[in-house]
């Protein structure tokens, strides 16, 4: 009976505790008195110093609070209570005191920490989700400091402001945020919050009603797979749009990946406001079957498609140029390459891409350039559209031959992803090709054939074959014929657990597959895809080209949150049919031999209804870059050799 008892007072004492630091306090409180009324009542008992019981309480108390009453007393039995009283002060008083507040401040630093504090402000960037796209996405934002600026200053903002909605915000986050940004993390503010984006509260929390754009990235390690990242999405955007959350005066743009690109009209109607999808499989696969397609497409890639370095696709409304043929575009750009125009459609924009040169300019429309820096994608101010000039370039204006591509190609593709069957997908789009895919990885082939059963091929042009082993061992390496094959292809295996591990995999048979090949004369071009950005430097000097995705993917969310137009010029650009970048030989255009200047190249291949965008030059084509030049000054000149290629934006007849 009397354990029960102990056990209940202990059970009740705990429950008291446990409901925090207030009730804490008061629990010591009680202590305190309970000591001071007995301090109080011996001393009153033992001597004879006090004239009633509140008296020698009152001193109990105040032992028991401040140690430096103690000198004070006289008598050995008031020192004696006094300083017994002294000693549980010291335990009591200060030391729980202490002990409490030290808990309560801790646990409240830690919930900061964490980010579950509503925020209050407007016109910020959210990211819905920390994954491996976060990083980039952050950078591109941070280092696209002129056009996130124009963004805002169309919405009344001033300052960059990022908000980041992860499932648990730790120490080691704030810490890869500071590795990541550096010293550009003083450049914007970025906020981090703990929560999930299906969770209407937890998006209240980054009061996404009131951000200028929302984001929401895919993840290629995500637990459950792509159809769980585009399960998320498709939810998070229901969630949003069945909320009455109160907006601000600009309701939030929203860009979003999906893997599915069967899955995009589902997201489109998911969400009831302006929303962006890009199909990152579909994308990134498009990416690589142009660039096994057409060697060194890679390098242009690189270039337009990240803002570490060179130039970018910029698009600009120019009224100015309404009711002007399409030539007058690009003479009133000097230093920049006009592409096109995006022409509003529907509810987004319907990219038309190497027009002809009476191609009439309507209100509205915007030019596709491409060019490194703003200010130098801003037209001329002293423009005036020569007519006659016009008009003597189209006489002299000559049909080039259609662009030739190898009607049969030969693929390996080593490691197993969920691109594979985007891949297959974009490569059927080449009706005029067809195209024989071997698949090498430990992946079992059944279960690969069970994840590509709704994918058609053979009759689309794409057959398929599965081969079993370990591409990072030289034994199962050894069995393969390597000349059969026009191009080898390392696919970031997603069946991994991160990126490092992917990449290292990557890495590893890479060096492998430059072993095996070493002896032979024929050898198949090396296309590597890359999930970790860091890696890529692994690569500068080495033979092959390197795609990597979530600086692609991520270049693609961010800017599209600041020029949705981006998006479908982007598709355009490098999808199948329509204008596609291609690497014509000087010897096309009779330049062997002969030294022109940039502006002289643009004049010839606009004769030949194509729009030069740079050259490749065969002397640096084993530098980092390639060789490439993409808008190089109109007055630069080069002798061009038999090598030597024109990059320019052409149609496939």
């Amino acid at each position: 009976m009397a354990g029960r008892l102990r056990n209940r007072i202990q059970f009740l004492l705990e429950r008291w505790i446990q409901r925090g630091a207030l009730y804490q306090l008061l629990f010591m409180l009680g202590l305190i008195a309970i000591v001071a009324f007995s301090g109080g009542l011996l001393a009153a008992s033992f001597t004879g110093v006090f004239g009633n019981l509140g008296e020698a309480v009152w001193w109990a108390f105040l032992r028991l609070t401040d140690p430096g009453y103690l000198g004070d007393d006289e008598g050995t039995a008031l020192r004696v209570i006094s300083t017994a009283v002294t000693v549980l002060g010291y335990v009591l008083f200060m030391g729980s005191l202490i002990a409490i507040m030290t808990q309560w401040l801790n646990q409240e630093i830690r919930r900061l920490e964490s980010g579950l504090t509503p925020i209050t402000i407007e016109d910020h960037f959210l990211i819905l989700g920390w994954t491996n796209r976060t990083p980039s996405i952050l950078r591109e934002l941070v280092l696209s400091e002129g056009r996130v600026r124009r963004f805002l200053r169309r919405r009344g903002a001033r300052k960059l402001r990022i908000v980041i909605l992860a499932d648990e915000v730790t120490a080691e986050l704030r810490h890869e945020l500071r590795e990541i940004l550096g010293r550009r993390l003083r450049r914007a503010q970025i906020i981090l919050r703990s929560g999930s984006s299906m969770r209407i509260e937890h998006l209240r929390r980054v009061d996404y009603a009131r951000a200028s754009a929302i984001i929401l990235p895919g993840a290629d390690f995500a637990l459950g797979g792509p159809e769980a990242t585009d399960t998320r999405v498709v939810k998070t955007l229901m969630t949003i749009s069945k909320d009455n959350q109160p907006a601000g005066e600009h309701e939030p743009s929203v860009v979003a990946e999906i893997f599915d690109a069967q899955k995009i009209p589902i997201a489109e109607q998911a969400y009831d406001g302006r929303i962006n999808v890009i199909a990152g499989d579909a994308f990134i696969s498009r990416l690589i079957a142009q660039t096994v397609r057409h060697r060194g497409l890679s390098h242009v890639y690189s270039e337009l498609l990240s803002h570490e370095h060179g130039n970018e696709v910029y698009v600009r409304q120019v009224d100015e140029l309404a009711g002007l043929p399409f030539l007058a575009a690009t003479q009133a750009f000097p230093r920049a390459c006009v592409l096109g125009v995006a022409r509003p459609h529907s509810k987004g924009f319907r990219p038309i891409l190497n027009p002809s040169g009476d191609f009439e300019i309507e209100h509205g429309d915007r030019i596709v350039l491409i060019a490194g820096s703003y200010e130098e994608s801003l037209p001329d101010e002293n423009f005036e559209y020569s007519a006659q000039v016009g008009e003597s370039n189209e006489t002299e204006r000559l049909k080039m031959a259609p662009v030739e591509t190898k009607a049969n190609r030969r693929i390996l593709v080593l490691g197993w992803s969920h691109k594979v069957e985007a891949l297959i997908e974009e490569l059927s789009g080449y009706t005029s090709e067809s195209f024989e895919l071997d698949v090498f990885s430990l992946v079992p082939a059944d279960e690969r054939k069970e994840m590509l059963k709704h994918v058609s091929t053979g009759a689309n042009g794409v057959t398929v074959t599965h081969l079993e082993g370990d591409y990072v061992r030289q034994a199962d390496l050894a069995d393969i014929d390597w000349s059969r094959y026009d191009n080898c292809v390392f696919l970031g295996s997603d069946w991994l657990d991160s990126s490092e591990e992917t990449d290292a995999r990557s890495i590893l048979g890479y060096s492998a597959m430059r072993a095996a090949v070493e002896a032979q004369a024929i050898r198949p071009e090396i296309l590597i895809e890359l999930i970790d950005p860091w890696n890529a430097v692994l690569f500068k000097h080495r033979l092959g080209e390197v795609i990597i995705s979530p600086v692609v993917l991520s270049h693609m969310l961010a800017h599209a949150s600041l020029r949705p137009e981006l998006t479908n010029v982007f598709g355009e650009l490098f999808g199948p049919g329509g204008a596609e970048i291609f690497f014509r030989p000087a010897s096309d255009y009779q330049l062997t031999g002969k030294t022109v200047s940039f502006e002289e190249i643009r004049a010839i291949s606009h004769s030949c209804m194509e729009i030069a965008i740079g050259v490749r030059l065969a002397t640096d084509s084993q530098e980092p870059g390639g060789g490439m030049q993409l808008n190089p000054r109109p007055d630069r000149q080069w002798t061009m050799t038999e090598e030597d290629e024109i990059v320019v934006l052409t149609r496939y007849s």
